[in-house]
């Protein structure tokens, strides 16, 4: 089955033909969803040097999809490289092409062949990273390379809160059940879900943000991404943004997603002042037993393969990257001065040093 390609430059058509491709879509994911493209877009456009490059393309059989790309431009720290990277890219789990009809077996296989070689030939780029495909693919190509795995919790067969304690092992729940017993001593616990960002006190989101910080203090974070996500997405339903209270305390929040029967567990956040009652937990047991209480299909645990998620899950997938670098002569230039930079860089235990200093002066000359 042949394919037939061609580009679009402009971000607002290109999303309206994401938005119309993914309306009919067999599967697609809600990280495609245009309100989370443009969440992305709003958020980065700003702080840099992108431009659009959407694939579209139509089959033979007449099948569409189209595929959200960006070429981003990097500053002279990384030698000006032209990355051409998908939309959402490093911010989004999944990056899959969104299809009217999800190719398999042999026409899979084929579509990525011709994609690869029509990229290659009609965009200048000095990389090519496609990462998070989703595909369970067997391609033979030294440019495919197998990425992060993505435990999940299928729901099929789990049709009340005492099928959920079933499935969960005797240590989890138990641990569930005690924190659960102890959280609430300090006040009755419940589960406030947000329908819009106006609904979602600044105070409450300001907190969100502070404790999540304060767990994971090195996890960047774009200036206004989340609040893009929260405003574009819970209009269109595609955000779910929830609380854990204990009384009238906020214990535990989760920024996630939900779209066509699947709940995507993405930004998870407890208290510091609460965490001998494991409030993150607790809220996560919540959130699944909501999504079985409204019959979703698939708690989505997202890439990583962290330990907790063993218990919480009963299957998975894993995710793919395409890379493949150009050959051109001012590509490998810029590779080769890249190189170089990394060979005289400071060594790792000397960069906190100069991290340090250079803070302290700076804090010196904003009070001069």
């Amino acid at each position: 089955m042949k394919w037939s390609f061609d580009i679009i430059n402009d971000f607002d058509r290109g999303v309206g033909l994401c938005s119309q491709i993914f309306n009919s879509s067999d599967a697609p994911y809600v990280f495609s969803h245009p309100a989370m493209l443009r969440a992305w877009w709003d958020t980065y456009i700003p702080i840099r040097r992108m431009k659009p490059v959407f694939i579209t393309g139509r089959s033979e059989n007449g099948n569409e999809f189209v595929f959200p790309l960006v070429l981003w431009n990097k500053n002279w720290k990384n030698a000006f490289l032209q990355v051409l990277v998908p939309v959402g890219y490093s911010d989004f789990d999944y990056h899959d092409p969104i299809f009217r009809r999800t190719p398999t077996g042999d026409d899979k296989v084929r579509f990525w062949s011709e994609l690869t070689a029509f990229i290659n030939d009609n965009v200048t780029f000095d990389r090519l990273d496609l990462d998070g495909i989703s595909d369970n693919m067997s391609l033979k190509s030294d440019h495919w390379s197998v990425n992060e795995i993505c435990p999940m919790l299928r729901l099929d067969g789990i049709d009340s809160e005492d099928d959920l304690m079933k499935f969960f092992k005797t240590s989890l729940r138990g641990d569930i059940r005690r924190q659960i017993r102890r959280l609430s001593e300090t006040g009755d616990l419940q589960l406030v879900e947000y329908p819009d960002y106006e609904s979602i006190p600044p105070t409450t989101f300001h907190l969100f943000m502070q404790q999540h910080s304060l767990r994971w203090p090195n996890a960047y974070k774009a200036p206004h991404f989340h609040e893009n996500l929260l405003k574009y997405g819970l209009k269109e339903k595609c955000v779910h943004f929830s609380v854990l209270k204990a009384g009238d305390n906020e214990v535990a929040w989760h920024l996630g997603f939900e779209h066509k029967g699947r709940f995507y567990y993405y930004m998870p956040a407890g208290h510091q002042d609460y965490l001998k009652f494991s409030p993150a937990k607790i809220h996560l047991f919540f959130l699944v037993r909501r999504a079985v209480e409204n019959g979703l299909e698939i708690f989505d645990h997202l890439r990583g393969e962290e330990n907790y998620k063993d218990g919480w899950s009963n299957d998975s997938q894993y995710v793919n990257t395409y890379t493949y670098e150009s050959n051109s002569t001012t590509a490998v230039m810029k590779r080769n001065l890249l190189k170089l930079r990394d060979s005289l860089y400071p060594p790792p235990l000397i960069l906190p040093c100069l991290s340090t200093l250079y803070a302290m002066q700076h804090e010196q000359r904003e009070r001069a």
